[in-house]
């Protein structure tokens, strides 16, 4: 594909869908935060989840939807930020679990003096997520996290699509 970003050891990565979680308590379920399943290319049925909270889900599945709001919620407007600064986000990366914590990377680009000038900006793999649906831009994943993907069916029979 003419353009495409590769990167050695990353995959491309689409994502599935954005989950309420709720657990259940006697007869009442609360709600529990959300879950992000992403699907790298050449996965198969596999999808990492992401854990995440239901603020960013729902940022995620805004922009997934095209849902707007009156005013900018925070990732409109840090993309709004960078629009105005001239900067670019080329792609993200979903780089490692460290402690049960999925780290990501948000990689900028901005023209300064005719050069091109990168800035790799470390976040959460839902800022980035929500950011990246926002400006098009692809969403990387580490063949290293493959062994902590899911079967997709079996993932997704109980959860309920934001």
């Amino acid at each position: 594909m003419e353009g495409e970003i590769k990167e050695e050891g990353y995959t491309r990565a689409d994502i599935v869908g954005v989950y309420n979680i709720t657990m259940k308590s006697g007869n009442v379920e609360y709600p529990y935060g959300a879950v992000m399943l992403l699907k790298g290319e050449g996965w198969d049925q596999l999808v990492l989840p992401i854990y995440i909270g239901s603020t960013e889900a729902e940022s995620i599945a805004r922009a997934m939807y095209g849902w707007s709001t009156p005013r900018p919620m925070t990732h409109d407007l840090i993309v709004s930020m960078l629009g105005a600064l001239g900067v670019k986000v080329e792609k993200i990366t979903v780089d490692a679990l460290i402690e049960d914590v999925y780290t990501a990377t948000i990689v900028l680009t901005q023209e300064v003096n005719g050069r091109v000038k990168r800035h790799y900006i470390d976040a959460r793999p839902s800022d980035s997520v929500a950011i990246a649906v926002r400006t098009g831009a692809p969403i990387l994943l580490s063949e290293k996290l493959k062994t902590y993907a899911q079967d997709e069916r079996k993932f997704i029979e109980t959860r309920d699509l934001i």
